[in-house]
């Protein structure tokens, strides 16, 4: 199989997109159109994109589901810094909030999202920021493409199952929706061992360290896993784990753990 520079093997096809109107009404919202469920988001819209008002496209999901930019900025940031990377695979890139922070850095991006509407939604906004001429975007299914694939860092934002994780003490990573952690690391691991996984802050801490001990050996010091707590305006939104040579202490708010121990 043939890889081209870019990083996907010639075996794909990657699918043309059609930036159209006829979409219009369910990406480009106001505050009279905002649906009610979505309001509370849509006070935090320039958290979520800073240039919001340039035009941003976001279909109801990916309201609730893109990472705000502070964060994306903040995870591009450690990626760039401790691995260099010319080629980064976002997995799940939804309506593009990672993406473009990672291809503001680095030569190239692959960004992966199966569902039509989103992913013109993450071309659409990468132009917006200037940088859709350094990302591959392929619609599809990652799991369906993964074997095709090389890149020297995968990021991964999963869909959590919608906001229901919020009325959960502790969130199941074995339980997520459709995808569990397991499935989500087995597919990953052999495009590279340096992984970065953007999860829910309730999200089960054994879970999370359990990638960093059950796999092969790559030459990659997986002993430990770094789990970033990523604050917006002093609140705790989510958490970031790294693995391989992004499980590096940097200035943010860390806990350094050891992988899980068969025995515990």
């Amino acid at each position: 199989m043939q890889s081209s520079e870019n990083g996907i093997s010639d075996d794909i096809d990657l699918q043309p997109y059609d930036d159209g109107a006829d979409i219009w009404d369910q990406v480009a919202f106001t505050a009279r159109t905002i649906p009610n469920g979505l309001k509370k988001y849509w006070k935090q819209r320039f958290s979520l994109f800073s240039m919001f008002s340039e035009g941003i496209w976001m279909n109801e999901q990916s309201w609730y589901s893109v990472t705000p930019e502070i964060i994306a900025k903040n995870i591009a940031d450690h990626i760039y810094n401790n691995c260099r990377p010319s080629v980064v695979l976002d997995a799940f890139c939804g309506a593009g909030g990672n993406t473009i922070q990672l291809a503001l850095l680095v030569d190239r991006v692959i960004a992966i999202e199966k569902d039509p509407v989103t992913i013109r939604c993450a071309k659409h906004n990468a132009e917006i920021y200037g940088v859709a001429d350094k990302i591959e975007f392929i619609e599809g299914d990652f799991f369906e493409y993964a074997p095709y694939l090389e890149a020297d860092v995968v990021f991964l934002s999963p869909p959590w199952g919608g906001p229901h994780y919020l009325f959960q003490n502790v969130f199941d990573l074995h339980a997520m929706e459709p995808y569990d952690l397991t499935t989500i690391m087995s597919a990953s691991r052999p495009i590279s061992p340096h992984i970065a996984v953007y999860l829910p802050r309730n999200s089960n801490i054994e879970q999370v360290r359990e990638p960093a001990e059950n796999h092969e050996d790559q030459g990659v010091d997986d002993s430990t896993v770094l789990i970033s707590y990523l604050h917006v305006r002093g609140k705790c939104k989510a958490i970031c784990a790294y693995y391989g040579a992004l499980a590096v202490p940097s200035s943010m708010e860390y806990a350094l753990l050891p992988a899980a121990s068969a025995d515990a």
